[in-house]
């Protein structure tokens, strides 16, 4: 392996790995609903989802698998917590053409693509951000027992 690599807790970094993936592609697939309807965000929002929504996660997750790998965690967890707080605003509270009540007029699977991809994208950020801060919290945390000295005699 690579020196630049952690080996520690893979199994903990895989789990964000898959989960920052799953979001990813929850997102492109609420894109595609986005499209669909035609619903078009303003810029400013466009610029919020391509760089907190979209790219600071899986800048996170590769961040996890290095010697970054507490800052990858916060990375991830802070853009993923940012994306539930996007995705339940905008989906589910403000009054807009971009809420699951509210949508323009499309077809039944239209509005059912969209309403199932914000449920998901929201659900699984939120997932994702979890497991995010826990592991910065593990990563974090000093191992109580030093495996590079041996037992000294008491």
């Amino acid at each position: 392996m690579p020196t630049f690599l952690s080996r520690k807790n893979p199994a903990l970094k895989l789990l964000i790995t898959l989960s920052v993936l799953l979001h990813l592609l929850g997102n492109f697939w609420h894109g595609d609903a986005h499209t669909i309807l035609e619903i078009n965000l303003p810029d400013t929002k466009m610029l919020f989802v391509v760089l907190v929504i979209l790219v600071s996660p899986v800048v996170g997750a590769l961040l996890t698998w290095t010697h970054h790998q507490v800052l990858g965690c916060w990375v991830a967890g802070i853009s993923l917590a940012a994306s539930v707080v996007f995705s339940v605003f905008h989906h589910y509270v403000m009054i807009s053409i971009d809420n699951v009540e509210h949508l323009p007029p499309g077809t039944p699977e239209a509005h059912d693509h969209f309403s199932n991809s914000a449920e998901f994208i929201a659900l699984i950020a939120l997932l994702g951000a979890f497991l995010s801060f826990y592991a910065a919290g593990k990563f974090s945390a000093p191992d109580l027992v030093s495996h590079d000295e041996p037992d000294q005699p008491h």
